[in-house]
C-alpha cells in the first residue's frame, strides 16, 4: 500500500468523530492507545471514502482495520453503544449534561 494510502487511513482514525481514544488503555502489541470506533465498520467506510475518493479501496481498508489490535468496538457495553450510534441517540452527551 502506498505511504499516501496508508497516511489517509490514519488521519482519519485519529479524528475524534471516527474514533474515542482510551485514556487507560494500552494495546500490548504496539504500546498504543486503544481507539473504540464511533460507527460501524460500513458507516466507517461511507465516510472514509466520500474524504479521501482516491484512497484505498474498501476491501484494503476493511483489512487494514482488522489488523489494527488497537482499534476496537465499545467492548464494555455490550453493542448497546452501537445501537445508539445508529438511531442518532447521543446517550453519553446527554449524561454529561446531566450531571
Amino acid at each position: 500500500m502506498s505511504e499516501i494510502k496508508e497516511r489517509e487511513f490514519e488521519l482519519f482514525f485519529q479524528d475524534k468523530s471516527n474514533v474515542t481514544m482510551s485514556s487507560y488503555k494500552v494495546d500490548p502489541k504496539t504500546n498504543l492507545p486503544i481507539l473504540y470506533l464511533q460507527d460501524q465498520k460500513e458507516a466507517l467506510w461511507i465516510k472514509f471514502e466520500e474524504t479521501y475518493p482516491n484512497g484505498m479501496k474498501k476491501t484494503s481498508f476493511m483489512t487494514r482495520l482488522a489488523d489494527c489490535s488497537h482499534i476496537k468496538y465499545w467492548e464494555n457495553l455490550d453493542g448497546l453503544y452501537l445501537i445508539c450510534n445508529d438511531y442518532g441517540f447521543e446517550a453519553f452527551q446527554d449524561l454529561i449534561a446531566i450531571a
